[in-house]
C-alpha cells in the first residue's frame, strides 16, 4: 500500500515538472526581448518607407494629370488643330501665289505676251482694289477648280443659303462704306476669314464660365452644321444640334420675343461656328456688321462682347469693360429687353416651303441681316449713354407702338 502511494506521488511530481516552461538565464531573456524589438522597429521603418514612396508617386501622378488637364485638354487640342489647319491653308495659298508670280516672271524673261499660246491668264488670280485698304490685292475670285485659292463665298451643295441670298446685294458694299468712322483690320498676308479676335475668357474651367458655355465643349460644336436645319432648333431647342440647343437654353434666360430670339440666335450660331471652325464658308455666313473691326483685334476681351450687333457699341464696351464687368448680368439683361428687330408687331416670321417645312421668311432674313434692321429702346440709351457714344441715336432708337 505504501509503495503504491509513493508511485502515485512520484508520477504527479513528474507531470508537474513536465508542464513547467524551460528556465532561461536572465541574459538570454534580455537578448530575446531586444531582438524582437529590433524586428518591430525594422518592420515599422519598412512600412513607413513604403507609405512615403506611395505618397510621393501619387503626388507626382496628380501633378502630371493636372498639367495634362490644363494644357492638353480636348478643347485645347481642337483649338490648336484648327489653328494648324488655318496655317496650312494660308501656306498653300502663299505657295500658289508664289508659283503664279514665278511663272509670270519666267514668261517675261522668255519674251512671251498675253497673246502667246500657253500663257494661261485664266490660271492667274486677277488683281483688284481691296475694299479694306484701297490697295491693289489679289482677287478672291479665282478658278473654280482650285479650292485652295478660295477666300470668298462657298456655295452649298444643296443650293444657296437663304440668309446669304437675302444679303447678296448688301454684301457688295464694303465695311468701309457702311462704317466709315471705324478703322477696319489692315490687310496682311493672313486672310480675313482666319483673323479671330483675341479673347480673355478661360473656357478650360467650366465652373468659371458665365456666358457662352458651349465654347467649353468645342468637340461637340465642331460636328454641328454651319447653319441650323430648322429655325425651330433655335426657338424651341433640339436634341440633334448641340450648338443650337445651347443657344436656345441661353436665350431662354431672357424675356425676349420670338423675332429677336430667332434673329439673335442665328447670329450667335454663325459667329460661334466661325470662332470654332474658321473657314471661308463660316466667315461668309456672318452678317457684314458682325465681322470684327480693328479695335476688336487690338486687345483681348470677353468673347460675349463680339455678339453685339453694333460695331461702335462693341468698341465702346471693350473700352469701358472695367466699369461693367462686375455688373455684366444687369447690362446684358437690360440689353436683351431693349434690343428690337424693326419688324411689324404680330407679323409671322416663318412660312411653309414647297415641302411643307417651316422656314424663315426672306423679308425677315433681309431685316435682321442688315444693321438698319436693329434698334434699341430709349431706356437702354438713357441708362448706358457711354455705350452708345459716337452712334446716331436717331437711327438706333426704336420705340414700340
Amino acid at each position: 500500500m505504501l509503495c503504491h502511494l509513493c508511485r502515485v506521488l512520484l508520477c504527479k511530481n513528474f507531470d508537474l515538472q513536465m508542464l513547467q516552461p524551460p528556465i532561461f538565464s536572465r541574459n538570454h531573456q534580455l537578448t530575446f526581448i531586444m531582438s524582437a524589438e529590433r524586428k518591430r522597429l525594422r518592420d515599422r521603418r519598412s512600412q513607413q518607407t513604403l507609405r512615403d514612396k506611395k505618397l510621393k508617386y501619387t503626388t507626382k501622378l496628380e501633378e502630371q494629370v493636372a498639367h495634362c488637364e490644363q494644357h492638353h485638354a480636348d478643347h485645347a487640342v481642337q483649338r490648336l488643330l484648327q489653328v494648324i489647319t488655318g496655317l496650312r491653308t494660308e501656306n498653300e495659298l502663299l505657295r500658289q501665289r508664289q508659283r503664279g508670280l514665278k511663272s509670270l516672271v519666267d514668261s517675261w524673261d522668255a519674251g512671251l505676251n498675253p497673246e502667246t499660246p500657253g500663257y494661261a491668264w485664266h490660271n492667274w488670280p486677277s488683281l483688284r482694289k481691296d475694299p479694306y485698304t484701297n490697295e491693289t490685292a489679289f482677287s478672291l475670285e479665282t478658278r473654280s477648280n482650285d479650292p485652295t485659292l478660295l477666300n470668298g463665298p462657298v456655295a452649298s451643295s444643296t443650293g444657296v443659303d437663304p440668309i446669304i441670298e437675302s444679303t447678296s446685294a448688301s454684301s457688295m458694299r464694303s465695311p468701309v462704306q457702311l462704317y466709315p468712322s471705324l478703322a477696319l483690320p489692315s490687310a496682311d498676308t493672313t486672310p480675313l476669314w482666319c483673323q479671330i479676335p483675341p479673347h480673355s475668357d478661360d473656357y478650360s474651367d467650366i465652373s468659371k464660365v458665365i456666358s457662352c458655355p458651349w465654347f467649353s465643349y468645342p468637340e461637340k460644336v465642331t460636328p454641328c452644321p454651319d447653319t441650323p436645319s430648322s429655325p425651330l432648333d433655335i426657338l424651341y431647342g433640339t436634341k440633334t444640334n448641340y450648338l443650337a440647343d445651347m443657344i436656345h437654353m441661353t436665350l431662354q434666360r431672357r424675356p425676349i420675343r420670338d423675332p429677336e430670339r430667332l434673329a439673335l440666335g442665328l447670329l450667335m450660331y454663325h459667329l460661334s461656328r466661325w470662332f470654332l471652325s474658321p473657314s471661308p464658308a463660316t466667315y461668309d455666313r456672318l452678317a457684314l456688321f458682325q465681322k470684327p473691326v480693328q479695335g476688336q483685334m487690338e486687345s483681348p476681351h470677353p468673347l460675349v462682347l463680339d455678339f453685339l450687333p453694333w460695331p461702335r457699341m462693341r468698341l465702346n464696351l471693350i473700352r469701358h469693360w472695367h466699369v461693367y464687368s462686375d455688373n455684366r448680368d444687369d447690362l446684358f439683361g437690360m440689353f436683351a429687353c431693349c434690343v428690337k428687330i424693326r419688324w411689324p408687331w404680330g407679323e409671322d416670321i416663318l412660312e411653309r416651303d414647297d415641302q411643307n417645312e417651316l422656314r424663315i421668311k426672306k423679308s425677315f432674313c433681309e431685316t435682321f441681316m442688315k444693321l438698319e434692321g436693329w434698334g434699341l429702346t430709349p431706356e437702354f440709351t438713357a441708362k448706358y449713354p457711354d455705350l452708345v457714344e459716337g452712334m446716331d441715336l436717331r437711327e438706333i432708337t426704336f420705340e414700340l407702338i
